[in-house]
């Protein structure tokens, strides 16, 4: 009798998601705060051999606004080893109504990669469809087959930030004997209800409220409740691995992906070896092959079959003098063992948001390809292949203080990234300005940058010169009728760093009152963003990068003007950071201001929130501080 009111209540909760798709039916607390309530998120994962993969899924979403059009997900990648066996979407009106329907054959079927791609075989059908009127639901059903085992569906019962989720359900099982690990992350804090029975496991919640993104808060991923699952032993594009531990996933990476691709053609070894001769530092030999690499190669994508994940070979990388991250990064390895130096393949997420590799939890994963290089006795060395600019050993925001894969003979090791200290992250600016009796303003400024600060920069020396003025007259947006004379650039790639020397001028850069002139002394470094405010803040603060400013401004005066008043010395120490002004009147007409501010990386409570602020908000009102200059 239990077993029939189990099946009972199954089928009504079943019919109840599957036809009551009404605006009106959606609970008044899943709507507050909500682009979009996904309705019913429900998928079924079942292995049934080491290479064959069955998944099916249906995704209902009512979308309330535009902005909740991203998450209603109806699409279906595929490549040439995968089978889309199912492919449907519906499409309801406010009422609950089916206006539309969508079949297999009419989705968009096109390649799946950029424009940046050459060879990829891997596509997407994804259904476009341009609503009339909010809010509409989208039902959405798909089932596929693949071999490749190496990567199961994440499971993620919240989309995002700004959508609500009404019922998720999430089921795996195997028919196969092969060792499966799970990790499952933050589940008790949303209630989420896990049934494991034999072979198979099952997750599902309910009523999860859509979630308001906080400034300077940590990753979704971070405290998002989620469920990761891999296989010990799994297929990839006709190629068996095994992940039970970095070490062995990492030496299944080398032998299977990276060896005998590192071959070069003998007159390349020669032509290197000529570069690097009666070089004994090895970091110079390292510098010339790496420039060899820059000056030699492009970047572009390769995404074919095992290709996706498997290196072009070194041959074939020097004969076409292009490649993807692996591919360069395996040419430049090879390189480097031609000159005796030895070097490994490194696979990382890359992104300026700092993504880890989990060292408890070895999986196929990444996005990207880069090279470590250690030296003893010393830091290690790192290179970004891909980069026809990027210095010897600079990482910049692209793969900075994260756990990495590194690949060896012997095996996969989990390593960390340099990572920058706060002050490394240093910009110095020097300037000296003339002011007139009209109001305007000239002045030369040389600004040095290194770290993080460095990776801002580097890259405006190839750009347009329009480019440039429209770059410099952001970044200095509080200075009206802003004219930019002379920009030279100088990149000292060896020591990481980037000169800017400008000249510029803005007319009416002081305003006159009653005779006197009002005037900031803070012309060409004001720090003026305040995080804005976050009542009953949930989450801690996080300041990814901590940096730090040196300014040395040197004033002329209109002639025959003097200030009233100098800014008083001001002096911020808190546990974010550091705040200094000083001003000076040097001699006749001649002001000295000089600033320095450090702010400090780090993971602070949230109750630290609202003193955070205060302190940027300190800093914006010191920076827009004015004087007046009276005539004498």
């Amino acid at each position: 009798m239990r077993f029939l009111t189990f099946i009972l209540l199954f089928l009504s909760t079943h019919f109840s998601f599957s036809q009551d798709f009404g605006y009106n039916s959606i609970p008044e607390e899943l709507l507050k705060n909500a682009d979009a309530v996904v309705r019913l998120n429900q998928m079924s994962v079942v292995i049934k051999a080491r290479n064959l993969m069955v998944v099916s899924s249906k995704r209902v979403v009512t979308v309330l606004n535009e902005n909740g059009d991203r998450y209603i997900h109806a699409f279906a990648f595929y490549d040439k080893s995968d089978k889309i066996t199912g492919l449907e979407a519906k499409i309801y009106n406010k009422q609950g109504e089916e206006i539309k329907k969508i079949k297999k054959k009419d989705f968009f079927d096109q390649s799946a990669v950029s424009g940046g791609t050459l060879y990829s075989d891997s596509r997407v059908l994804f259904m476009r469809y341009t609503p009339t009127e909010y809010p509409y639901t989208v039902e959405f059903n798909k089932e596929y087959a693949t071999p490749n085992t190496a990567f199961i569906p994440k499971w993620n019962f919240v989309d995002g930030y700004r959508v609500s989720t009404e019922k998720s359900d999430f089921t795996f099982s195997t028919e196969s004997a092969i060792a499966v690990r799970y990790k499952e992350s933050n589940l008790e804090e949303h209630s989420i209800e896990v049934n494991k029975t034999g072979n198979r496991r099952n997750y599902s919640a309910a009523y999860i409220k859509a979630l308001k993104k906080e400034p300077l808060s940590p990753s979704l991923n971070e405290f998002s409740p989620t469920v990761k699952i891999a296989l010990d032993k799994f297929h990839l594009e006709g190629v068996d691995g095994t992940a039970e531990t970095w070490k062995e996933f990492g030496k299944w990476i080398y032998d299977e992906l990276l060896v005998g691709q590192d071959a070069l053609d003998p007159h390349t070894i020669e032509k290197v070896n000529s570069l690097v001769k009666g070089v004994d530092d090895p970091k110079e030999k390292i510098r010339k092959v790496y420039n060899f690499v820059q000056d030699n190669t492009r970047y572009i994508s390769v995404q074919l079959g095992i290709g996706g994940w498997m290196p072009i070979s070194a041959s074939e990388v020097d004969r076409v003098k292009y490649g993807d991250c692996k591919g360069l990064t395996n040419y430049t390895m090879a390189l480097l063992k031609s000159v005796g130096i030895d070097s490994y393949y490194t696979v990382v997420y890359a992104g300026s948001q700092k993504r880890d590799f989990d060292p408890d939890f070895p999986v196929m994963q990444g996005n990207h390809a880069f090279l470590n290089i250690p030296l003893e006795e010393e830091n290690d060395i790192w290179l970004e292949c891909t980069s026809q600019i990027t210095p010897v050993n600079h990482l910049g925001t692209f793969t900075d203080n994260r756990n990495v894969l590194r690949v060896t003979p012997s095996g996969g090791e989990i390593v960390k990234t340099k990572t920058y200290l706060d002050n490394e992250n240093h910009q110095l600016t020097k300037a000296e300005y003339f002011a007139d009796i009209e109001g305007k303003v000239t002045g030369s400024i040389n600004i040095l940058s290194k770290g993080t600060q460095y990776n801002y920069k580097y890259r405006n020396q190839s750009k347009s010169k329009i480019e440039q003025e429209e770059y410099y007259k952001e970044y200095w947006d509080y200075i009206n009728d802003l004219s930019l004379g002379k920009i030279n650039f100088k990149n000292d790639k060896e020591n990481i760093v980037f000169e800017e020397e400008l000249e510029i001028s803005a007319e009416n850069y002081m305003s006159s009152v009653e005779g006197k002139l009002l005037f900031a002394p803070n012309i060409s470094n004001r720090n003026l963003a305040v995080p804005e405010r976050c009542r009953n803040r949930k989450r801690d603060l996080i300041i990814a990068r901590g940096y730090l400013d040196e300014d040395e401004f040197t004033i002329h005066l209109p002639e025959n003007f003097e200030p009233e008043t100098l800014i008083q010395p001001v002096s911020l120490e808190t546990k974010f950071g550091s705040y200094k002004i000083v001003m000076e009147h040097k001699e006749h007409g001649i002001l000295q201001y000089n600033r320095k501010l450090l702010i400090k990386s780090g993971k602070y409570s949230k109750e630290d929130y609202e003193l955070y602020r205060n302190f940027r908000k300190q800093i914006a009102r010191y920076d827009n501080s004015r004087i007046v200059l009276t005539k004498m």
